[in-house]
């Protein structure tokens, strides 16, 4: 059950990064606000915070970057997570996530 789980949290996540990510593609996001390292349409998130919640691409996303324990994560409305995930969603709110731009701290 929690492999299945998983493996659907990562199909949603692929599926989304790639839909939306070829739909945004000529649009250039606006630059990182140098306090979080996130664009002002994400939120900063804790990643220890999303892994207890079920999350599992944050803690990969801060290990292959900076290891600061935040991340990026622009959350889909709410119709996208029920047409995605269905109402038996493992995870409340599904994002678009991405590493923030903050130098890795030493």
């Amino acid at each position: 059950m929690q492999i299945r789980r998983l493996t659907t949290a990562l199909l949603v996540g692929l599926l989304l990064t790639l839909t939306l990510g070829t739909a945004t593609a000529a649009a250039a996001p606006p630059p990182p606000p140098t306090e979080t390292g996130c664009p002002a349409s994400n939120q900063v998130l804790v990643v220890s915070d999303l892994l207890a919640m079920g999350y599992v691409l944050p803690g990969i996303l801060d290990a292959e970057g900076n290891q600061d324990n935040l991340v990026c994560g622009l959350p889909l409305p709410e119709p996208v997570r029920q047409q995605l995930c269905g109402p038996n969603c493992p995870v409340p709110v599904l994002y678009l996530f991405d590493e923030n731009d903050l130098p890795a701290q030493q």
